[in-house]
């Protein structure tokens, strides 16, 4: 390596290769930073439809005749549509970025299942005796 002109090459070849092994890191970073960033809509937007659901529920309980309705959260909206009977589907939207569609079955809660619900809150609310 004593020649002149042979020093610039060997710079040459170790700057290309470090350029790509760079350029390999900042994509592989890059693909991390998309995957946690799906994954994240993916549980905001489960989130959502576990609420929405168990929203949905309660109002079922109230009133069987419910078609459609909408609940709002701060990042996004689920959107609720009867199919048919007690079937419906929920469609959970993430500030358009993301989104994920639900199916729920709703089975109406009988008089004697009310009952014993009742009896257990009621249990739970009074006091012990000694």
């Amino acid at each position: 390596m004593n020649e002149k002109g042979a020093v610039l090459p060997s710079v040459m070849v170790f700057l290309l290769l470090m350029s790509i092994m760079i350029l390999g890191t900042n994509r592989v970073f890059e693909n991390q930073m998309n995957q946690l960033r799906m994954t994240k809509h993916y549980y905001e937007v489960e989130s959502m439809l576990i609420l929405a659901k168990m929203e949905l529920s309660s109002q079922y309980e109230i009133d069987k005749e419910i078609r459609k309705g909408i609940v709002t959260f701060p990042n996004g909206i689920v959107t609720i549509q009867r199919k048919e009977g007690n079937v419906f589907i929920l469609n959970g939207t993430l500030k358009d970025v993301f989104s994920k569609q639900l199916e729920v079955e709703l089975t109406p809660q009988t008089t004697e299942e009310q009952k014993v619900k009742e009896e257990k809150e009621s249990k739970q609310d009074s006091p012990l005796e000694k």
